[in-house]
């Protein structure tokens, strides 16, 4: 009789450890067979050329992955597309492709892209026809938030904002533009754009804030053929100005035309926005790269909140080498559309219909208010911007962005009457 306890435990156990192993095997099932719906992001970037479209499409997709990759029963899927040439400069015809791709999509949610104005201001009427909530990490054009009634009826169809962005606008790029000068003693500035939308309204609103701090505008011109370069730079340097603002993201025209003005004559300082902040234009500049100064909303590495930091970090490691500058703010970009899309499920998100969460969807993510994020806290504004006022003051050396200070710019620059 005292040898049959110990057999019974010993069978008490053997049945437990089964009863363990069909309850996980069980929820291995279970969890297989909850995915009952799978919603979709897609992610428009120029995923060829030297653009940066790769890191931000794998910033989102990052994103993604510390979201879970779910909500609930709905698995959330990620869907890259390419909007530019081999050259990476984008092109009408697939921004529209990308967009009536999505739009077409009962299982789409959300859009991020693109990464250009330009681009933005093609996909943007798609993509409002269809409801759907789109979202830009790097497009800073003021007109794409906040557009004359004309345009508005271009860009906005059906009269409902749809379009928001998680980077600060060329509002603030403008004025940041315009005390990076001031502090790097600029008196007089010749303004270049390349006539795409990004560079026209960058030009525009510096040539606005530029005189509160002192500087003169000595003239002005749009490039937007290699051809033109030569004369241009005759009027730059024959203005007298100490500076040349390239406002635009054609890098081709502005490497030439920095290099045309350096070569002769290298007093002139050259300045530009954060579309010519990539690492593929600035470590092809060469001695010019020694009188050239950079804004970009994108800080170093140990500036961010501390999910920033562990992205910039987690993907060091993951892919050998840092992200583009503007990574992160696609992995914010990821980060908040996924939690607009859970924050606006009303009913059953395996059955809500697409219309409805894409509605929903929308309505979240412009209620987005004080939330702490990798780039810090931010709000949403009335007009789908983002609150975030920081700019970085570059120089560049050695081919690379070096900060020099952080411009958190004043609300009295920011004032459009001006």
């Amino acid at each position: 009789m005292k040898s049959s306890v110990p057999f019974r435990a010993a069978v008490a156990a053997v049945v437990l450890l089964a009863a363990v192993a069909l309850a996980i095997d069980g929820c291995g099932k279970d969890e297989e067979t909850e995915t009952t719906r799978t919603l979709r992001i897609y992610v428009s970037q120029p995923l060829k050329g030297d653009r940066g479209g790769e890191d931000m499409l794998r910033a989102v997709e990052i994103a993604n992955e510390d979201e879970g990759g779910r909500i609930g029963p709905a698995r959330i899927e990620i869907v890259g597309m390419n909007d530019s040439d081999e050259s990476g400069n984008w092109v009408a015809s697939l921004v529209r492709r990308n967009a009536r791709r999505a739009a077409a999509d009962d299982s789409a949610v959300a859009y991020i892209g693109d990464f250009d104005s330009g681009a933005t201001e093609v996909a943007m009427p798609i993509l409002n026809r269809a409801g759907m909530l789109q979202v830009s990490s790097s497009a800073t054009a003021v007109k794409l938030t906040k557009p004359l009634p004309e345009l508005g009826e271009q860009i906005r169809p059906t009269g409902i904002r749809t379009f928001g962005r998680v980077v600060p606008n060329d509002n603030v790029q403008a004025a940041a533009l315009a005390l990076f000068m001031d502090q790097e003693s600029v008196n007089e500035v010749f303004v270049v754009d390349d006539g795409d939308t990004y560079g026209e309204g960058l030009r525009f609103r510096f040539e606005k804030v530029a005189r509160h701090t002192g500087i003169e505008i000595t003239g002005g011109a749009t490039v937007t053929r290699s051809i033109q370069i030569g004369d241009v730079a005759k009027r730059v340097i024959g203005s007298g100005a100490d500076a040349l603002l390239f406002a635009g993201s054609n890098l081709d025209l502005a490497r030439d035309l920095f290099e045309t003005v350096h070569r002769e004559d290298n007093f002139i300082k050259l300045f530009g926005g954060d579309g010519l902040s990539l690492s593929s234009f600035l470590g092809s500049l060469g001695d010019t790269g020694l009188d050239t100064y950079i804004t970009a909303p994108q800080l170093p590495a140990g500036n961010y909140a501390r999910s920033g930091e562990s992205f910039l970090r987690g993907f060091q490691e993951r892919y050998g080498r840092p992200a583009e500058p503007m990574a992160v703010f696609a992995y914010e970009a990821g980060h908040v559309v996924i939690d607009s899309i859970r924050k606006g499920t009303r009913g059953d998100i395996a059955t809500e219909p697409i219309d409805a969460l894409r509605q929903n969807t929308r309505n979240a993510f412009f209620d987005t208010s004080e939330r702490a994020s990798p780039l810090g806290s931010y709000s949403i504004d009335t007009n789908g911007d983002t609150t975030l006022t920081f700019y970085g003051a570059y120089r560049v050396e050695d081919g690379q962005l070096v900060l020099g200070r952080t411009i958190d710019v004043p609300p009295s620059l920011l004032r459009e009457d001006e």
